[in-house]
C-alpha cells in the first residue's frame, strides 16, 4: 500500500478587513514603507504588496457587502518582524496607531501588539 502524497500548504495571502480602506491603505503602507498605489485606492479592496509576492497583504472594505458587519481582530492575525522594536512602536503611536508595552518573550525574541486605526490586533516581533 502506498502513501498518497499531501501538497505542501503555504501562505497565500492575508485579507485584513476595515472601515476606510484609504485610510486603511496609507497607515498600513506608511506602516510597512510601502509606496501608495493612488490609483488602486478607488476599488474595493487595497492590495499593499504586487499580486505576484507572497504572501500579499490585501485590506478589505466591503464597500459592495451590504450583510457585511465589521467587526475589529482583536488578537493579533498576523506577525511582522523588525530589526528594531523600539522604533517601530514609535511608528505606530506617531501614525495613530496603538501599542502595547515590548515583552520579552524569551531569550532572543521580543513582541510587541500593536492595533492598527480600525482596532485590529498585529504582533510586532524582533529577533536578536
Amino acid at each position: 500500500m502506498t502513501q498518497a502524497t499531501v501538497p505542501t500548504v503555504i501562505l497565500d495571502g492575508l485579507f485584513i478587513h476595515v472601515r476606510d480602506l484609504e485610510r486603511s491603505a496609507r497607515w498600513y503602507s506608511a506602516l510597512l514603507d510601502l509606496p501608495v498605489d493612488e490609483q488602486a485606492l478607488n476599488r474595493d479592496y487595497y492590495t499593499l504588496n504586487a499580486s505576484h509576492e507572497r504572501p500579499w497583504i490585501t485590506l478589505d472594505a466591503h464597500a459592495n457587502d451590504p450583510h457585511f458587519t465589521f467587526a475589529p481582530a482583536p488578537h493579533p492575525i498576523c506577525s511582522f518582524v523588525t530589526a528594531d522594536l523600539d522604533l517601530a512602536r514609535e511608528r505606530v503611536l506617531a501614525l495613530g496607531g496603538q501599542a502595547d508595552s515590548i515583552r520579552d518573550v524569551h531569550p532572543g525574541l521580543r513582541a510587541l501588539r500593536v492595533m492598527d486605526m480600525d482596532g485590529n490586533a498585529l504582533m510586532l516581533i524582533e529577533r536578536a
